[in-house]
């Protein structure tokens, strides 16, 4: 089912990555960048932006969105070394 509908697909939303993936029973999630953490969360508030891109969506590849999300992480490291 995953394959047959492209997804997941991969976006940045106001610069947070966003992925959208299958569920098994056909519908969708989509898992957004927690700033504080890093971690993927479902945040279904989303989902609208996905469909209508604009100043603050852009669609990215996996590898950007893998970029972008680690690019997150390690900011996070580093202001816990920091603190």
């Amino acid at each position: 089912m995953a394959q047959a509908s492209g997804f997941p697909w991969y976006f940045a939303i106001d610069d947070r990555p966003v992925k959208v993936v299958a569920t098994p029973n056909g519908g969708m999630d989509v898992l957004i960048a927690n700033l504080a953490t890093g971690k993927l969360e479902r945040d279904m508030q989303y989902l609208a932006d996905c469909f209508e891109p604009g100043k603050n969506v852009q669609r990215l590849s996996e590898a950007e969105f893998n970029t972008r999300l680690a690019a997150l992480k390690a900011s996070l490291r580093d202001r816990q070394a920091d603190a």
